[in-house]
Formats: structure tokens, sequence, C-alpha cells
């Protein structure tokens, strides 16, 4: 459970240059261990490889999931803690653009006349 610490460790000090082998590394750590946190920190870090989220924003709440994580892994946190960390980390996940918005006449239909 180290590793997971240094190899979050390693991608936030090398930010904003991203390292495809450590996210590699990371993410199959994250696999093994495969709690909820995990998973969720893990497909962050996906997206975060693949430059759909910001490493700024994305890898302190990580590094602090990552803490989190091994913490409740050496039964130093509460189910509480691990499940506030997840829903933090899964925060970070994009969300699709909104449709486009549809204007609405202000007239009704009903009152519009051809031109004659």
């Amino acid at each position: 459970m180290i590793e997971i610490e240094l190899l979050i460790t390693r991608l936030v000090q090398r930010a904003p240059a991203l390292d495809a082998t450590t996210i590699d590394e990371l993410r199959d750590a994250l696999a093994f261990v495969g709690t909820p946190l995990a998973l969720a920190i893990s497909r962050i870090v996906e997206l975060v490889g693949e430059q759909l989220v910001d490493p700024g924003v994305a890898l302190p709440a990580l590094a602090e999931a990552c803490a989190t994580l091994v913490a409740g892994i050496r039964g130093e946190a509460d189910a509480r803690s691990l499940e506030a960390a997840r829903f933090r980390v899964e925060t970070l996940t994009p969300m699709p653009d909104l449709p486009p918005r549809i204007a609405v006449p202000d007239v009704p239909l009903s009152e519009l006349r051809r031109k004659s």
C-alpha cells in the first residue's frame, strides 16, 4: 500500500507532466485493492491521463484520497471517511455538455400570421 502513496506522490511532484507508466502502475495498484474508493481514484487517474480532467485540480484531491485509502487499509480511517473521500473524488468526473437550449417564442404560434 505504500506503493500507492509513492506513485501518487510521483505524479504530483512531476505535474503538469504526466508519466503514462506511473499512471498505469497506480491504476494497477488501485485495481488490486478493489474497494469503491480505490476504483473511484483509479477512474479519475485514468481521466487525468487522458487529459479529460485538469491535473492541477485533480491531483491534490487524488493525493488526499490515496492517503485516506491507505489509512483505511491500515485500519486508521473509518467507513465514513472512506465514503467522504470517494464522494469527493467522484465529483471530479467530467459532466457531459448540456444540450443546446431551445428558444421559446414570446408570441403564441396561434397568433402568428404570414405577411401579405
